[in-house]
């Protein structure tokens, strides 16, 4: 029979198994414009930025901060992946209070749709049952909040993607 602590590391391995391959199956585009932004961030340092009134330069300034939000999210999504691989549930704390910062800017919400509300409600929530599950020291109870979190966002990303960003191609 499996100790208490060998089925905790057993199943937190699990959920970052399955947290790790539903980030790369739901987000190959997204993780493919992230990078393809974060490469323009780098070349952007190299030369000095266009004052011309209405240059391309001005247009692409919000969807830069956006890119630099978003990897400000994915950032703590990995401190708290890291905390509960690590067993670090004050890690993963901390991940947690950083998101729940971030969803009460403005820059959180890039679209007032219903739906696009409604997705962000359903991760805010998700986040603070998370918090909750590792303030009271649960493993268990965090690694499955932690897969919770990780849907909500995964499924936002898609809607994302087809319907806002689609609609603005248009």
């Amino acid at each position: 029979m499996l100790s208490k602590l060998q089925s905790a590391k057993l199943s937190s391995s699990f959920v970052a198994l399955v947290t790790a391959v539903l980030v790369v199956s739901f987000s190959q585009p997204l993780i493919f414009s992230l990078t393809s932004a974060g490469a323009d961030e780098k070349d952007d340092a190299k030369t000095p930025p266009r004052k011309e009134k209405g240059s391309a330069d001005k247009q692409d300034e919000p969807a830069r901060a956006l890119t630099r939000f978003m990897r400000q999210k994915l950032q703590a999504s990995n401190l708290i992946l890291e905390g509960l691989c690590t067993d670090d549930l004050q890690m993963v704390t901390d991940g947690t209070q950083t998101l729940m910062k971030m969803s009460h800017e403005e820059r959180w919400r890039v679209s007032n749709d219903m739906m696009y509300r409604r997705y962000s409600s359903e991760f805010v929530q998700a986040v603070e049952e998370l918090q909750k599950e590792a303030e009271d020291n649960d493993m268990n109870g965090t690694s499955m909040a932690w897969v919770n979190v990780t849907m909500k966002c995964l499924k936002c990303h898609e809607w994302v993607r087809n319907t806002v960003l689609a609609e603005s191609d248009r």
